[in-house]
């Protein structure tokens, strides 16, 4: 099973664990990328961060945490949205203000395999 349930969710970033989710394609000043959330636990609480990037992908190159910045002056992985104070207020804020989907989180490194799910889903159903 890829994806985590809410408890699952919880006890990854309980744990210190990261937990992704990609969100789709977006459109950022008329050029077309794509968006992913990380959830990231730290000691000020867990940061939440957005990453938008351009879609450069190729039929062998698919790591989205590797494509380029949709905007260059923000972080390599993303920007910091914020930091809450437990992973319970994370995970509400990440679905009801940023567009997460309870059901789709995965864990740190996983967001590529969704990506590749939503690529192959676009070819299929244009």
């Amino acid at each position: 099973m890829r994806h985590l349930t809410r408890a699952f969710a919880l006890g990854a970033l309980e744990r210190g664990k990261q937990i992704e989710q990609f969100l789709g394609a977006i459109e950022t000043g008329g050029r077309p990328g794509l968006r992913w959330i990380a959830l990231s636990p730290g000691r000020a609480g867990v940061t939440i961060y957005l990453s938008d990037v351009e879609d450069v992908s190729t039929a062998t190159f698919l790591d989205i945490t590797e494509f380029p910045r949709l905007n260059p002056d923000e972080e390599t992985w993303g920007r910091e949205v914020a930091v809450l104070p437990t992973p319970a207020e994370a995970l509400h804020v990440a679905e009801h203000n940023l567009g997460a989907d309870s059901q789709r989180w995965v864990n740190d490194g996983v967001v590529c395999a969704e990506y590749q799910d939503f690529r192959a889903a676009r070819r299929t159903n244009p």
